[in-house]
């Protein structure tokens, strides 16, 4: 991603994250993993018979949020969580998340997308899409719905915007719904916002018929 002001270049790969000059001249490399890890595990708490092993960090999400100056990075380690860092240092974390979530999908494979795009409430918010990888550990993959508005309030950081309806859409997020989520599969590819709405490009099959196209 570019800054578009500074013209600083941010790039996320397996593990590391690399903070380039315009020119491509390396200012810093900060490494993400990989960490000791278990599916087992939520965000905050491991129980006791959690088995842990190196895990490799996929960086799936690297974001600049223009409104705050901070840059949001967002790994598959950790279930997903996300970890607010510097644009001018990206080794240090500016903020820590006292009450993280998972955001992402902890499998390496899955896709995820997000933007930063009007919100609710006249706010910005982070948008995420992100693919359905089954339910590793003790983490429902109900807590990571396939599209979500996530906040960027420094009181409710990555938390669903307005979670207050019903299970599969309160208009902040919304779920494939449950006895088709492992069979029908949506990718994300791309998204974007236009003119106060928001967009993800997907690919997935015309149909939930397995034999469809």
């Amino acid at each position: 991603v570019v800054h578009k002001v500074t013209g600083q270049i941010y790039v996320g790969a397996v593990n590391q994250l690399y903070q380039l000059t315009q020119d491509l001249d390396l200012i810093q490399t900060e490494l993400t993993g990989p960490r000791f890890d278990s599916i087992d595990c939520l965000t905050t708490y491991c129980p006791g018979n959690s088995l842990f092993h190196p895990s490799h960090d996929q960086n799936k999400v690297l974001l600049i949020d223009y409104f705050n100056d901070r840059l949001i990075t967002c790994g598959s380690v950790y279930q997903g969580a996300c970890t607010i860092r510097s644009l001018q240092n990206i080794s240090v974390v500016v903020q820590n998340v006292t009450d993280p979530v998972p955001v992402v999908s902890n499998n390496e494979e899955a896709s995820t997308i997000a933007i930063i795009a009007p919100g609710p409430s006249n706010t910005h918010v982070m948008y995420v899409g992100t693919t359905f990888a089954g339910n590793p550990g003790n983490t429902s993959p109900r807590t990571r719905p396939g599209i979500a508005s996530r906040s960027l309030d420094t009181n409710s950081l990555f938390q669903i915007v307005n979670n207050n309806v019903d299970e599969n859409t309160s208009g902040t997020h919304m779920f494939v719904e449950k006895k088709l989520e492992a069979s029908y599969i949506i990718n994300y590819v791309y998204g974007f916002t236009s003119e106060g709405f928001s967009y993800f490009l997907t690919t997935q099959r015309e149909t939930i018929d397995d034999t469809s196209p």
